[in-house]
């Protein structure tokens, strides 16, 4: 005896819904977002005590006070920011300045790809427009502020304060962009197509 074999409909199948290009465009703005702090990261992770010198320089001659060589520069009678870096060279303390700036952008690149990279990752799994991964996009958006507002908003070098920049807005679309209705009802359809 045989039975004669039926398969289910395709109708409403996961494959043939379209997807809606707010989904689209959800995850082009979520990898920026997330590359843009994962870019800086690397930046400063790469850049080394070279560049957290670099960043200590341009500290000091802008903003003198960070370290109290304000006071350093009236106890001298210097106007020059410049000339107050000598001085803490030559009696060795510019390598603790370097330090304490360079301490500050470890922590400033460990807070940026802390945040990125997971937010790259639930961005590839929401191209099926899942909600939990929606649910941690915004989750993670939100979190990689911190860092976009710690490297946007400083005397750090200029590269870094670009990705900043650009991950600051990229983040926040990115939230609105998760729940837009075209991506609810997406969801909802593959939900019940399954």
């Amino acid at each position: 005896m045989t039975y004669s074999q039926t398969a289910p409909p395709a109708t409403g199948a996961p494959s043939t819904l379209k997807k809606p290009g707010t989904l689209l465009v959800l995850v082009v703005i979520s990898a920026i977002s997330a590359l843009s702090g994962l870019i800086g990261a690397i930046y400063v992770f790469a850049g080394g005590r070279g560049l957290a010198e670099s960043y200590a320089t341009n500290l000091v001659t802008s903003n003198p006070e960070v370290f109290d060589l304000d006071t350093v520069m009236e106890t001298t009678g210097t106007d020059s920011a410049q000339d107050v870096i000598e001085l803490a060279k030559s009696v060795d303390m510019w390598d603790s300045v370097v330090s304490i700036a360079h301490a500050e952008m470890i922590f400033k690149g460990f807070l940026l790809i802390a945040f990125a990279a997971p937010l790259l990752l639930f961005t590839l799994f929401a191209l099926k427009g899942a909600t939990w991964a929606r649910v941690l996009i915004t989750s993670f958006a939100i979190l990689s502020l911190f860092g976009d507002l710690a490297t946007a908003f400083g005397y750090g070098p200029q590269l870094l304060n670009i990705t900043g920049f650009v991950g600051l807005p990229t983040a926040i679309i990115a939230v609105v962009l998760c729940w837009l209705p075209a991506n609810n009802r997406y969801a909802k359809a593959r939900k019940l197509a399954a």
